[in-house]
């Protein structure tokens, strides 16, 4: 069953053509009669994030019309290729008060921060003071007299 899709995927900054990467997973989704309706390329972009060490990639949105199966092997496939730093892929079908536009694509993440969670304070879990200070009781040093020491020896 075909269906109309947005995805959006990171190519490397480091890639040297970054048009033959784009042309390999266009023709993924364009296998089994499936259609690109859109595409954009949106260029160099900063990440909200790093990723992988990486502070930029290109960002392509496209919007399709194909059927689950070419979804499937674009997704397999993007994982696998290093050259794709991340990928996003809506289906437009669900997603309500939809505007189909490559310009305000649902899967531009770069207007959302990250959240991040708070920093805890380290506490240690469990304190040495606590628990060893009643098991171990310091051993008192018995002094022996010259005498007892005599008798222990005959």
């Amino acid at each position: 069953m075909i269906r109309k899709y947005e995805i959006m995927y990171i190519i490397d900054k480091d890639v040297d053509d970054v048009k033959k990467v784009e042309q390999k997973f266009n023709e993924i989704l364009t296998a089994n009669s499936g259609k690109i309706l859109e595409s954009e390329n949106w260029g160099l972009k900063d990440f909200a994030y790093e990723i992988d060490k990486k502070k930029k990639g290109h960002y392509c949105v496209l919007i399709v019309e194909t059927d689950s199966t070419n979804i499937s092997e674009f997704e397999r496939v993007s994982h696998i290729d290093k050259n794709i730093v991340r990928s996003l892929i809506i289906n437009t079908e669900n997603e309500k008060n939809y505007i189909q536009s490559t310009m305000y694509a649902k899967t531009d993440m770069s207007k959302y921060r990250e959240e991040r969670k708070p920093n805890r304070p380290y506490e240690k879990r469990f304190r040495k003071d606590d628990n060893t200070s009643e098991r171990k009781e310091p051993k008192e040093e018995v002094k022996a007299t010259p005498s007892e020491v005599k008798e222990v020896k005959d």
